[in-house]
């Protein structure tokens, strides 16, 4: 297989270069061709929206939970006393010129973000993208998500709607379930089990700390990609009887890369004119003891919420400390999730060995069914566990009680999984037969 490169004469390729003052690693750089590989710098793009409508919205946040007259023109809420944390936000959407599109705008993009970096993710594993001297890059892309996941989880807390209380109080009981050190940690996260005291810590983490973490952290992953080159896909035949696997950056990238910008840009845009994200203003803000049980976190952490629903409560003294159910369903689990996730490329190192100059090629994704199947479950796992954090809702929908939606998603928990990946497995020997 060949990468299929431009023919042009080496005088117009050097003037060429010269005159855009491109660097050499650019011009070297191989950039796969297919849609999946767009994945991650959407991804990027979504970021760097996050950063430019975040800044603009931080110049009219009040990151304070202390009540405060509202003297917006709001309907709703003009006259009334408010957290200043919702009241400035109420202001955002009512006064600011184009607040509420900015707010949807970041939300919907917040959305995105998470959404392609797991695509993006689950790319890299099913093609096998992890292999060889790229395993540190793909740790690295995990811990982008991580990331991404708290970005979110903060910035959504901040708002101080009926959601907070209920995130907070359970973000904290989870911080303080953690052995030995529990206690200490959700003291200096949250500045106490109040959710009022959180606002504030919390607005510094989304604002300053976590992006510039992330932004270090993303640029050593960029960095890496550079230095250990893009895999390719597998040949393509094209006209004129050549293989193609990926084209050269060289100057044509950046306009690429801009081009793809404004396109995310702009159906970022269209989704918040046509779909009303984060609109808080008849939601309402958070009261103590008010919270209602038809309020979900956003899509990325029912699957934490869901654990602590499902998981037996617990109460087991061991080693001087107390295992509870928070500390299994919101810590251990997920924690077991994602060990699996961290150490599969090395167990797959040791029981699929494959020649060095395969490991810069995409396999596809049947040709791994163990790979497959793990990915199954996985999946089906979360699935299952999200669904429980939303078992009133469903119960709901199938007029059942919510006892028998709960007993049989604990049947699934640990049944789904594992069925999944046997058909999962089967699949994929199939297709590669």
């Amino acid at each position: 297989m060949t990468v299929v490169e431009r023919q042009e004469t080496p005088g117009r390729c050097g003037d060429r270069t010269a005159r855009n003052g491109a660097p050499r690693w650019l011009r070297e750089l191989v950039v796969p061709t297919h849609w999946s590989m767009l994945l991650g710098p959407v991804a990027v793009v979504c970021f760097l929206v996050l950063l430019l409508t975040g800044a603009v919205l931080t110049f009219f946040y009040a990151p304070s939970a202390q009540p405060v007259v509202h003297d917006g023109s709001s309907a709703l809420y003009a006259g009334r006393e408010l957290p200043a944390a919702f009241s400035s936000v109420v202001t955002i959407s009512e006064d600011v010129p184009g607040g509420q599109l900015l707010r949807r705008v970041h939300r919907v993009a917040s959305y995105l973000f998470v959404a392609t970096i797991l695509g993006h993710l689950l790319r890299v594993f099913l093609g096998g993208a992890f292999r060889g001297r790229r395993v540190t890059n793909y740790l690295i892309g995990l811990v982008l998500l991580l990331l991404a996941i708290v970005l979110g989880w903060t910035g959504q807390n901040l708002i101080y709607d009926v959601v907070t209380g209920s995130s907070v109080r359970i973000g904290y009981t989870i911080a303080s379930s953690i052995p030995w050190l529990g206690p200490e940690l959700a003291d200096l996260v949250f500045g106490g089990p109040d959710a009022s005291d959180a606002v504030p810590r919390l607005f510094w983490l989304h604002v300053l700390v976590l992006p510039v973490v992330f932004v270090a952290v993303l640029g050593l992953h960029l960095w890496l990609v550079v230095r250990h080159r893009h895999t390719v896909l597998p040949g393509r035949r094209i006209p004129g009887g050549r293989t193609a696997v990926a084209a050269p950056s060289g100057e044509g990238l950046r306009s690429r890369l801009l081009l793809l910008a404004l396109l995310t840009t702009a159906v970022l845009v269209l989704a918040a004119v046509l779909v009303p994200f984060s609109d808080v203003v008849h939601v309402g803000p958070y009261v103590a003891g008010a919270a209602s049980n038809d309020m979900y976190p956003d899509w990325y952490m029912l699957f934490a919420e869901g654990g602590i629903a499902l998981l037996p409560a617990v109460d087991v003294a061991v080693l001087g400390t107390t295992i509870t159910n928070p500390l299994l369903g919101g810590i251990l689990l997920p924690g077991l999730i994602g060990v699996a996730v961290l150490g599969y490329p090395l167990v797959e190192r040791l029981f699929r060995r494959r020649p060095a100059a395969e490991l810069d090629v995409n396999e596809s994704a049947v040709e791994a069914p163990g790979r497959v199947a793990f990915v199954t479950a996985v999946a089906v796992l979360v699935t299952v566990l999200s669904l429980g954090a939303a078992s009133a809702t469903i119960a709901e929908i199938l007029v059942v009680s919510p006892q028998t939606v709960m007993r049989v998603l604990r049947v699934a928990l640990v049944a789904a999984p594992l069925l999944a990946a046997v058909v999962a497995y089967w699949y994929a020997k199939r297709q590669r037969g």
